[in-house]
């Protein structure tokens, strides 16, 4: 945990009181990570793989808002066990998830670019690979 060597208010009290007072502040921020972690995974598979006759592209719901919701939404749900229970080992896991997600993403990207074209260019532009990163270089810019 965060705070297994830190005492609440420097007191002596022991770690195990600290974890108790640091969960709560801990559970809000966790379970929001989780929860749209699952809104996001559920709702992009519903999309993709409950299409019936020819696929088509799709540019609605949760694809309108991140062009990998389900990579989004793994590295939320990790990230939110991470905030719960916090390790170098769980961090490290999902810094190497991080950076295979952003590979395989990119790779696919490239795929699409070629498959879909114009239409797949124009839907890269308007929408955001990782949620706020674009939003928030377009506002500093």
């Amino acid at each position: 945990m965060l705070f297994d060597n830190v005492s609440v208010l420097s007191l002596g009290y022991p770690s195990t009181l600290a974890r108790i007072v640091a969960y709560p502040i801990l559970l809000l921020p966790a379970v929001f990570l989780l929860v749209a972690g699952v809104y996001l995974i559920r709702e992009s598979h519903s999309a993709v793989f409950g299409q019936t006759g020819k696929p088509e592209f799709i540019d609605s719901g949760v694809y309108s808002l991140v062009r990998h919701p389900m990579y989004l939404g793994g590295l939320m749900v990790l990230f939110g066990f991470l905030v719960l229970n916090f390790s170098l080992i769980a961090f490290a896991i999902w810094a190497i998830y991080s950076v295979l997600c952003n590979w395989m993403a990119s790779y696919e990207e490239k795929d699409l670019l070629r498959v879909l074209g114009k239409e797949y260019a124009d839907y890269r532009s308007r929408v955001p690979k990782w949620l706020l990163l674009s939003k928030i270089r377009k506002s500093c810019s």
